[in-house]
């Protein structure tokens, strides 16, 4: 058996990926191992040194009770949700992410989505690509504010919400900010409760980590609270948002537009209730995409699985 096995649970890497996940490894000291199978994966892990895990197949209690010899795992990913952190840490397993690989293009995607659900693009565009000019009385022009004075709220004010912060101040927001840790050394934000965020946001972005407290944040009992027309930008993860609420909220006007980058299930189904609204804008979970992230991604994971290795 070579010095160390890495094993990548899903087949999530294409050639070229795999010779920059093992840039600077000594030849031939590691083995990199793929599985295109899901069985085989599970079988390979088990004598890993390192488990590379994509976001694609989660690694719970079960599958970590069966590790051999694992001293780490890394998740290609600013998040670690697709593992069971108790269950590692209780195993000995560290868990590593890539937190900031990405930052800087998510906080440009929620900018991205918060302008285009201000703007009221995606219905304007629509009807100027079916050659429909007559839209100047529509309630979609009407529904246009301006930005400057406008007050935006950031749920989550770790890298992405302080960066989201500094965007959005350019554009003549003020913002505020809720963070459980609270820490503002630049003061991008001023802080407030959960229930100041709702009842003071003309938009909201969520940038915070999905955890067992965060689940549904975003519910029935905050969207209780907020200023009626909010703008919600959804760039962090799915399960933030109680998407039953979201629905029952579009439909009253207390959320006049909801920008989502991820959803709760990923893809949603047929009978998505979001689907085919006006006021729901959806992108495919890519606000991490750029022609530089997966090449930081890959770097940094990589480093870090030398790292446990070592």
């Amino acid at each position: 058996m070579s010095a160390g096995r890495v094993v990548v649970i899903d087949p999530y890497l294409d050639e070229g990926w795999i010779d920059e996940l093992r840039a600077g490894w000594d030849p031939g000291a590691y083995e990199l191992l793929v599985p295109t199978e899901p069985a085989v994966a599970d079988e390979e892990m088990r004598t890993a040194d390192v488990v590379v895990v994509t976001g694609r197949r989660r690694l719970d209690a079960e599958a970590l009770a069966g590790l051999t010899r694992t001293r780490g795992i890394v998740c290609l990913s600013t998040g670690t949700d697709q593992v069971d952190v108790a269950a590692a840490e209780a195993a000995g397993i560290r868990v590593a992410n890539v937190p900031d690989y990405c930052s800087v293009d998510v906080a440009d995607h929620a900018m991205t989505l918060l302008l285009a659900a201000q703007r009221r693009l995606p219905p304007l565009a629509a009807a100027a690509r079916r050659g429909d000019w007559d839209v100047f009385n529509s309630a979609d022009v009407d529904a246009i504010r301006r930005l400057e004075g406008q007050t935006l709220g950031v749920l989550g004010a770790g890298r992405i919400g302080r960066l989201v912060c500094r965007r959005a101040q350019a554009f003549g927001f003020e913002t505020i900010a809720h963070d459980p840790f609270d820490v503002d050394p630049e003061g991008l934000y001023e802080p407030v409760s959960v229930d100041e965020l709702a009842a003071r946001s003309d938009a909201l972005v969520l940038c915070a980590a999905l955890t067992s407290d965060s689940r549904h944040v975003i519910g029935e009992s905050f969207l209780r609270g907020v200023r009626p027309g909010l703008i919600l930008v959804n760039v962090a993860r799915g399960g933030l948002v109680d998407e039953a609420a979201l629905v029952q909220a579009l439909d009253d006007g207390r959320v006049s537009v909801a920008a989502l980058d991820v959803r709760e299930t990923e893809p949603p189904g047929v009978d998505d209730p979001l689907a085919s609204r006006d006021d729901v804008i959806v992108t495919t979970h890519l606000a991490g995409m750029s022609d530089r992230a997966f090449d930081d991604l890959v770097a940094k994971a990589g480093a870090t699985i030398l790292e446990m290795l070592r």
